[in-house]
Order: C-alpha cells, then sequence, then structure tokens
C-alpha cells in the first residue's frame, strides 16, 4: 500500500511538469499577418465591486480591432449605472443593452451570452467575466495563441486574487488540481469527448464555429457552460486550448466561505460531465494520496526520514511549493494543506448530494437544478 502511494505520487510529480510545458505560453513573439475583428462579450449581474476595473483594462486594450458590449442581467446593485456612464464616455466603441426576461429553461448567464452573440459583429467572440481585470496584451495574446496552436477555443487558467483567510487556504485547489491530478495534452488526445475543458473567465472562440455548435443556446440549462461548450468544440473536431493565464488576466473568484462553499458546490459534479465513476474516483485518489498520508503521520509514533508517511507529507509539501512558485502564490498557504483537502472534498460531495437529490443550487438570486 506504501509502494502505492509513492507510485500515485510520481504520477502527480510527472503530470505536474507535464502541465508545466503544456500551460507555457507559445505564441508571444508571434505577429499575426492580419487582424480580425473581435467581439468582447461581458454578461453583467451585479457586479459592481470590480465592474469600473474590469472595463477600464478591456478599454485599454492593445488589440486594433474590436468591439466591446455589455449586457445587464437585471442587477440589483449600480452596474447598470456604471456600464450608462462607461457608455456615455466610450460610445464609440462600447456598447450597453439590458438583457431581456430570462425564459424557462436557460440559465442567467447563458442567456445573456447568447444575446450578446447574436448581437457580435466579430469573427472571434471573447466572453469574460465582469470580475476580470485584463492586462494591455491579454486580448492580442489571446488571438496569436489561437493561430499558433490552430486553436478554434483559447481558454485561460486565471491569474486568482485572494484576499480573506478563506480564499488563501482554499482557492489554491484550483491550480492544484489543473497541475496535479490531469495531464492535460493527454486529455486532448483522448476521443471521449467528455475530455475537455475551459473556464468560464475567458473564452475565446472562432465565431463560425460558436456557431457551428449551436452557441449558448446548445448548453442553455447548462451550469457548467464553459466546459459544455469546450467538449461540444472538441466534439465536432476543433481544437481546443487551455493555456495559464498568470500575469495575463486577474480575477477575484469568490469573496468569502460562503461564496467558496456554494460556488464549488454548483460547478464540481458539472466539471465532470455528471459522471459519477470517474468522479468518485478522483475524490478517492485525492483522499488516499493527498489527505491520508498527514492522518497517518500524525498518528504515528516517530517523526524522522524513516518514517514513510514522513516522507509522502514532504514530497506532496514539495509539489505544492512548486505550484505556488510558478502561479506566483503565498508558499505559506501550503502549510493549510490538509484543511484544503478536507474542504475540498466536503463541496466535493456536496455538489455531488445535490445533483443526485434534485435540491437546487442558488446562485445570484436564481435558484438552479444540478442536473444534467
Amino acid at each position: 500500500m506504501i509502494m502505492l502511494v509513492y507510485l500515485l505520487l510520481l504520477y502527480s510529480s510527472i503530470t505536474l511538469f507535464l502541465n508545466f510545458f503544456y500551460f507555457s505560453k507559445r505564441g508571444k513573439d508571434y505577429t499575426p499577418g492580419k487582424f480580425e475583428k473581435i467581439s468582447v462579450l461581458i454578461p453583467v449581474r451585479n457586479e459592481e465591486k470590480e465592474l469600473r476595473m474590469c472595463l477600464d483594462s478591456l478599454l485599454n486594450q492593445s488589440y486594433p480591432f474590436m468591439e466591446i458590449i455589455a449586457m445587464d442581467d437585471n442587477s440589483d446593485d449600480t452596474s447598470w449605472q456604471i456600464l450608462r456612464e462607461y457608455a456615455a464616455k466610450y460610445g464609440d466603441t462600447f456598447r450597453v443593452l439590458k438583457s431581456k426576461p430570462l425564459p424557462d429553461g436557460w440559465t442567467g448567464k447563458n442567456w445573456v451570452c447568447f444575446q450578446l452573440s447574436q448581437i457580435a459583429k466579430g469573427d472571434w467572440l471573447l466572453f469574460t467575466d465582469a470580475d476580470t481585470i485584463h492586462r494591455r496584451d491579454s486580448i492580442l495574446r489571446a488571438y496569436t495563441e489561437s493561430r499558433v496552436r490552430n486553436a478554434s477555443l483559447i481558454s485561460y487558467l486565471p491569474d486568482l486574487i485572494t484576499v480573506s483567510l478563506a480564499e488563501k487556504i482554499i482557492l489554491p485547489v484550483i491550480y492544484f488540481s489543473f497541475y496535479l491530478l490531469f495531464p492535460l495534452f493527454v486529455m486532448k488526445k483522448i476521443k471521449n469527448n467528455n475530455a475537455a475543458i475551459a473556464i468560464g473567465t475567458f473564452i475565446f472562440i472562432k465565431r463560425e464555429i460558436y456557431i457551428k455548435i449551436g452557441g449558448h443556446r446548445a448548453v442553455k440549462n447548462e451550469i457548467v457552460d464553459d466546459i459544455s461548450l469546450a467538449r461540444l468544440v472538441k466534439k465536432c473536431g476543433e481544437n481546443f486550448d487551455l493555456i495559464s493565464g498568470i500575469d495575463l488576466f486577474y480575477t477575484r473568484f469568490y469573496h468569502n466561505l460562503r461564496e467558496i462553499w456554494k460556488g464549488f458546490s454548483k460547478n464540481a459534479y458539472g466539471a465532470f460531465g455528471y459522471s459519477i465513476l470517474p468522479y468518485l474516483a478522483t475524490l478517492a485518489f485525492s483522499y488516499f494520496i493527498f489527505l491520508n498520508p498527514f492522518i497517518k503521520l500524525a498518528l504515528y509514533k516517530s517523526f524522522n526520514i524513516h518514517n514513510p508517511y514522513f516522507n509522502q507529507v514532504f514530497i506532496i509539501l514539495a509539489l505544492r511549493v512548486i505550484v505556488a512558485l510558478k502561479t506566483k502564490h503565498n508558499i505559506l498557504s501550503i502549510l493549510f494543506h490538509p484543511i484544503m483537502i478536507v474542504f475540498s472534498l466536503l463541496f466535493s460531495l456536496n455538489s455531488l448530494w445535490k445533483a443526485l437529490s434534485g435540491n437546487p443550487i442558488i446562485w445570484k438570486g436564481r435558484a438552479y437544478k444540478a442536473t444534467k
């Protein structure tokens, strides 16, 4: 059993370094022969905290040929007033609209994204969240990456802003999962269409492919719409890529423990396409490899290099340090690694329970069923 843990830790170590290569950006020095028009599409619902920073960063982009359209999804804060203020100031490059009433069978974000896509004139569509803050060349980089990688969909793993203690302890699980659990280049080669992934903070997709797959109408009731779109792109035989967005754009996913719990409970099971066996296998793997050695070490009588659990814990923490350095996050967060894993397993089980029981998830004032 101890040898099996070492072998699986070796697997995670190899996966980590393979993903380092996969995530590396290769389009930085590429100059496209021409620039196609890009439509930047921003769904907005109660985003007054970060909305101004998001709009400022997008209006300051280096890409030469783009339009920006934002749509307010019945916000009950000052988001609409902010949008109108920016439209009055930047009306030549920035448009704002109000969403039509939400039809039955749609999630709010998918409905707004669909309406935005109907208005957009670009050859490429960038769906980005209203709480993202972009470096000046983020859109130019996405366009060049799409050309270099011959990809019809480009998505980025965002640079995460963490402020509260709960964010600092728990949110590194996002990087931990992407870097250590799955070799992403292998996922691209697997024929199963469920082996595709994207992150909704930044979905850059070729318009003709978006139309071909049915756009957001095809995923209208999906809670995890980003991954669903990537799967449809893969299903129609097109390339997709998920790339590291460290130092390219920033976002603060959640602001406190309550938001983290609700957000991950909403997304975790859906990210696996509601396939229960792979989901449970991943949870078992995470417990057995990344939490059980800490429990065994705490119960063991001696703490030295001859203790097999001590060595396992050392390897796990070393992997966490490498990921923290790569993603430029606080190394001290690794001291709370067992808490991160425990909480992650709990919200993952809650996500499964929500789906199996049919209990709704409340998100931004709306109730959704976490079922496929």
